[in-house]
Formats: structure tokens, sequence, C-alpha cells
């Protein structure tokens, strides 16, 4: 009979995968940092098969970089891969934002404004993780209670780059507190059922990274997949090529 008490290899797994990308989305393994199979497995220890297993998972993602034979880095920031990522965000949450209006009641509204005042300790308390939980907790109620969890999960599952990049944010001074009421001016536009204004609320909510980027490219340079240097040989003179 199998030991109740003894985690499964792919329970295993799991944890060690969970908590491994939650060190990584959060910065507290700073993008570019050196990892090592050794070190991991030491860490939560485990053998070495269930961390070679999550590396693979997390190199799918493009949270590490693995190079064999060599090392593993925590992957640099790609703000393409941002865009990309938050192109899925905002295309998925526009869109969910009616039916959430149909089905919504009273509980959810409570819960937002209960997280409201969380996001404000947790900022009073310089508890940024904590914020930015709360912060997605907001967001997640529209998809629940629009039977979506399923998009959310997905959303979560994939938007790793997009997580890093508002995480930096939270240390840059102000922009917390205009994320915060940001919220407050969503909520109240949800509460009038005002659907074409809470979208739009939403939609400059969520488009404020763009301007963001550059400032944090500035202040973060070692974080972030440097951008590339223009090909010299990539001039267009114009016509094709006359052949002799």
């Amino acid at each position: 009979m199998e030991n109740s008490g003894r985690l499964r290899s792919g329970a295993l797994q799991d944890s060690v995968y969970s908590a491994l990308r939650d060190s990584i989305i959060n910065l507290n393994l700073a993008p570019g940092t050196a990892i090592s199979e050794k070190e991991i497995s030491l860490r939560f220890n485990v053998s070495r098969t269930p961390v070679r297993e999550t590396f693979i998972h997390l190199s799918k993602e493009g949270l590490v970089k693995v190079i064999p034979q060599k090392e593993t880095l925590v992957s640099l920031i790609d703000l393409r891969r941002v865009e990309q990522e938050f192109f899925l965000r905002e295309s998925l949450e526009t869109a969910v934002l009616e039916p959430f209006l149909r089905h919504c009641g009273p509980v959810h509204f409570a819960e937002l404004e209960k997280l409201l005042d969380l996001q404000g300790a947790a900022l009073k308390n310089n508890a940024y993780t904590d914020f930015i939980n709360y912060d997605d907790r907001f967001h997640q109620i529209f998809f629940e209670a629009s039977g979506q969890g399923l998009s959310w999960e997905v959303l979560s599952g994939i938007c790793g780059h997009y997580h890093r990049a508002r995480m930096l944010t939270i240390h840059v001074a102000g922009i917390a507190n205009e994320k915060l009421g940001q919220h407050g001016e969503i909520l109240s536009a949800l509460k009038k059922k005002d659907a074409d204004k809470a979208r739009a609320l939403l939609y400059t909510h969520l488009h404020k990274l763009d301007m963001e980027e550059k400032l944090l490219r500035e202040k973060f340079p070692a974080y972030f997949v440097p951008e590339e240097e223009k090909n010299v040989f990539d001039v267009d003179f114009g016509g094709m090529p006359r052949l002799a």
C-alpha cells in the first residue's frame, strides 16, 4: 500500500515547480540569477529529478534559460513577450466585463471593496508581493463571477514576464497609489452598471504599463533583454538590384 504520508513524485514536482515559479515571478529570484539543480534540490530537500522537470517546464514558459552542460539562468524580462502576454490579458479581460455585470452580486462587490482596503494596507507596509496578489485577485473576480475561471487560469499560467514587469512598477514611487486609485474608479463604474465607462477605465489601467516600460528599463536595465542593435547592413537603397 502507498504511504499516504509521502508525496508522490508528481505532487513533489508540482510543489517544487510552484515554489520556484512564485520566487521567479515575484522577483525573489531576480532576472539573470544563476540557479542549479543541485542548489534547488538541496533547498527543497528533494532529488534532482523533480528539479530537472521543473526547469523544463519553466523553460517552456520563458522563465528560465537552460544552457546545456553549463548553467540555468532566470530569464531576463523580454518586453516583446510582455506585449504579447498583455495582448491576451487585455483581450480577455475587456471581454469579460459585460458578463460580469450580468452575473455579479453583492458578495462580489463586497470582496472587491475589501481588496481595495487590503491593497491600501499592503502598500502602507511596503508588502509589494501582497499588493500585487490582491491586485490579481481584484481582476480574477471578474472572470470567476462570469463563469470564465479557465480564462483566468490560462492567463495566470502564461503571463510570467508581464507579472514581473508589474512587480517592478510597484518599486517606482507613486505608481502603486495610482493603480489603487484606478481600481477604485473601476469599481465605482461597475457598481453603477456602466459597462462603457468601466471598460474605458480598465483600458487606461491596463495600458499604463506601456508608458512605464521606458522608465522601468532605465531604472532596472540589468533585468531586461537588451534592445537589439540596428543591423547596419539592413539598408534599403530602393528598387531591385540591376543584374549584369
